[in-house]
């Protein structure tokens, strides 16, 4: 019989107020940091579009979206490429701002945790936990693809 893994890779995005934990297989690249071309009448979580690939799409900044502003942008700003979940074939990829580099982890039963002291994030975020200690939010991809979805059609 096939027995479940017992850990998965997945890799932790580095925000300004907290860290990202997404499945290693959702994030299709690590790209420099790009300023993107804004778009009028969007929500300030949605920065702008950027070229990746010889595609443009949307650039989210994670903090923004959940009410914590970052202050400024750092200057190992990354952006990470998320494959987009919703099945929108004119945007299959989604960018998330990163302050620094990301990095790859494996998360299991031993490693992982609930969050006692949880923040009020929103929808936006399907789970706070720990992760080797640290605080770490696992963000709801599809919500937030249709925000943006939303955003870019108003």
């Amino acid at each position: 019989m096939n027995q479940l893994p017992l850990e998965v890779r997945a890799v932790l995005l580095p925000l300004y107020y907290g860290q990202l934990l997404l499945p290693n297989a959702s994030v299709a690249e690590i790209a420099a940091f790009r300023e993107p071309t804004e778009l009028p009448d969007t929500p300030d979580w949605l920065l702008g579009m950027i070229s990746w690939r010889w595609k443009e799409i949307p650039l989210v900044c994670f903090d923004t979206l959940v009410g914590m502003a970052p202050e400024k942008r750092g200057i190992r700003a990354r952006i990470a490429i998320c494959y987009a979940l919703g099945g929108n074939a004119n945007r299959p990829f989604l960018g998330v701002l990163t302050q620094s580099v990301p990095h790859l982890t494996r998360v299991s039963e031993d490693t992982v945790e609930s969050d006692p002291s949880p923040s009020e994030l929103g929808d936006v975020v399907i789970e706070q936990v720990l992760v080797n200690g640290e605080k770490t939010w696992v963000p709801d991809l599809e919500l937030i693809e249709s925000m943006v979805d939303s955003a870019l059609v108003e």
